[in-house]
């Protein structure tokens, strides 16, 4: 997520609006209207701040321009100007990290930040208290609730008394672990007049069970009666909450779109049955799809699917707070997403089991601002304390994903729906392995990153999967685009996304394939000849589908496989060379970063936000 800092950024071109909070370059902003229309967008206006955030989640299919790069922080204090309470008047000294080259478009700049109840007014321009211009430091005077700061340091106190080893948090730079710090509560004396007290970010992962907050796989909850259905064994609700009948027939939304959810699903298969060209790439036809999952699938006596016994079966509910907007590619939403896993049965009786064709329904978290994201966040973390699977367990849980999965949440996106798109990861009705992606569609969105001859309103319709270009331009296209975009790619989150087009070529691929066995070194890997900047190279391997699932990590075509079990990436530390050049060593932490978020963003003061690195991963 974090939250991400490109949340109510501006720039030239359009207006960006990622998060509700978040720094905005003020000295950019023309001012709080409307964003200028993208050039394949209707030029209808936007009638209001919130219909902006919505159109800007709802037209993420389109291909959007690349983000614009956040301020990295170095340090934030607050200066208590009277005896300190919840509304301490404070002079904010906020420093950005002089070493990091995206930082210098700010420099002598005016920044906003977004606290919980004010903005406040950050100036490098050498008046109203900044003492020098262009230096990177910035001041501002606001109010700051230094009795929550100081619960906070009692928060951390506890912690520490309860535990056996030093306290520490994690530092990530991406996906990368780059260190850990130790932790230590500010001493009670620091919170006086006129005293520079220090706001950070800490993220105490032990506090957060990545089994009942983040990856949620437990027979317990995945195997609940009331709200899933095993089509293996007939048990369970078939209308549950969290059963593949409920909730495709809520993104279907057919008292909104007019569609049956069983023709809304049956379209969604059939785009297999025939090849589909997407930006020019051919993804070629799966015929096996017919006789292994559209025939043996129960019918109605109307001849169509039977949702209530649909053949999918649920393996695990994920929270991906940490995706709050980072990526430009997915349209995410403002809390993260939440997805559910399933993966297709087949076989009857005691032979029936799950097969490698993984559905992922991966949906945005439409929250509005940051007490309502900190809020949620409290939910998921408050799953930790209780016993996994237990009634209590999954009616939190379910209170949750209610949250993101019922219809209508998200008025402004298509079908109003959050789902933000629908991925497919699989090598059951053919090879090679191969992930596919589906978006909605409405009036308002670009076609041109669907299916010709076009997509079908309101459906499931192929899409270009997301920050990965077609193998087929790697010789030609991929090292120059690296080389031309390199800022972009190592910019902390990176900022860039993958275009349809680029240098006149079809660049955004229709699929991503991952060949069996593994190539050595990376597919996406050219020699320093051709790509001198080799952690760009390695980002942009990393952020893609058959990277992330492939030969840039050393794991195999899942991180979630069909019966639950996780990849090495998500099973805990993970560290190896290099995968194209040896070095440097690459070390890796998915779940500690997943943790330090998620008790980052539910205990801290949204001041903090600019701290945090979320993912820029779109997996």
């Amino acid at each position: 997520m974090k939250p991400d800092l490109s949340s109510l950024w501006k720039h030239s071109r359009s207006v960006r609006w990622r998060l509700p909070f978040a720094l905005l370059a003020s000295s950019l902003v023309v001012g709080c209207g409307q964003p200028a229309p993208e050039a394949s967008e209707p030029s209808a206006p936007v009638a209001d701040p919130a219909a902006t955030l919505d159109a800007e989640l709802a037209s993420a299919n389109n291909d959007p321009d690349d983000a614009p790069a956040r301020p990295v922080v170095e340090s934030l204090v607050a200066i208590p100007q009277d005896v300190v309470s919840k509304t301490t008047a404070a002079v904010f000294e906020l420093k950005l990290d002089a070493k990091r080259e995206q930082n210098e478009q700010f420099r002598g700049k005016t920044l906003a930040m977004l606290d919980e109840t004010q903005q406040l007014l950050f100036r490098d321009d050498g008046t109203n208290g900044d003492a020098v211009a262009g230096d990177l430091s910035f001041t501002a005077s606001g109010t700051f609730d230094f009795v929550a700061l100081q619960a906070e340091q009692q928060r951390i106190r506890d912690t520490q008394a309860s535990s056996q080893e030093p306290l520490t948090t994690a530092v990530f730079e991406g996906r990368e672990l780059v260190r850990t710090v130790p932790v230590t509560a500010l001493s009670s004396s620091v919170f006086q007049v006129g005293q520079r007290v220090p706001i950070r970010p800490i993220g105490l992962a032990t506090l957060v069970d990545p089994a009942r907050s983040l990856i949620i796989r437990a027979p317990s909850v995945v195997n609940d009666p009331t709200r899933t259905w095993d089509p293996c064994t007939n048990v369970g609700n078939p209308t549950g909450k969290w059963t593949f009948n409920y909730l495709m027939t809520e993104m279907a939304n057919q008292p909104f779109t007019g569609v049956a959810p069983t023709t809304f699903v049956r379209e969604w298969v059939r785009q297999w049955e025939a090849p589909k060209t997407i930006n020019t790439f051919v993804s070629p036809a799966r015929p096996n799809i017919v006789p292994k999952l559209v025939t043996p699938w129960p019918k109605l006596t109307t001849g169509e699917l039977n949702l209530a016994r649909s053949p999918f079966k649920l393996i695990a509910i994920v929270n991906r707070l940490d995706l709050a907007g980072a990526n430009p590619a997915y349209g995410t939403g403002r809390a993260g997403e939440g997805r559910f896993i399933f993966a297709v049965t087949e076989g009857t009786g005691t032979s029936c089991h799950t097969a490698p064709f993984l559905v992922i329904l991966e949906y945005g978290v439409d929250k509005n601002d940051c007490l309502s994201i900190k809020s949620y966040a409290q939910q998921w973390q408050a799953l930790s304390g209780l016993v996994l699977g237990s009634p209590a367990y999954n009616a939190a849980l379910e209170a949750l994903t209610e949250q993101f999965a019922k219809r209508d949440l998200s008025p402004r996106k298509p079908n109003r729906s959050s789902i933000n798109q629908v991925r497919t990861n699989e090598l059951w009705i053919g090879s090679p392995w191969e992930l596919r992606e589906f978006r909605l569609w409405n009036t308002t969105i670009n076609p041109n990153s669907y299916a010709a001859p076009g997509p079908l309103l309101a459906h499931l319709n192929s899409h270009t999967v997301a920050q990965t270009p077609d193998r087929a331009t790697k010789a030609a296209v991929f090292a120059p685009y690296v080389n031309g975009n390199v800022p972009a790619i190592v910019a902390v989150p990176p900022t860039y996304t993958v275009p349809l087009v680029w240098a006149a070529s079809a660049f955004r691929g229709g699929r991503a394939i991952i060949p069996s066995p593994f190539g050595t070194p990376p597919f996406w890997s050219l020699p320093a000849a051709s790509i001198p900047n080799r952690q760009a190279r390695h980002v942009f391997s990393l952020n893609t589908c058959d990277g992330c699932h492939g030969d840039e990590l050393a794991t195999s075509f899942t991180h979630v496989n069909q019966n639950g079990v996780l990849s090495p990436f998500l099973s805990g530390p993970l560290s190896f060379p290099d995968r194209a050049d040896g070095a440097p060593v690459r070390n890796f932490n998915e779940i500690l970063a997943r943790q330090t978020f998620l008790d980052q963003t539910a205990n801290q003061s949204c001041l903090t936000l600019p701290f945090l690195s979320t993912s820029a991963a779109v997996h």
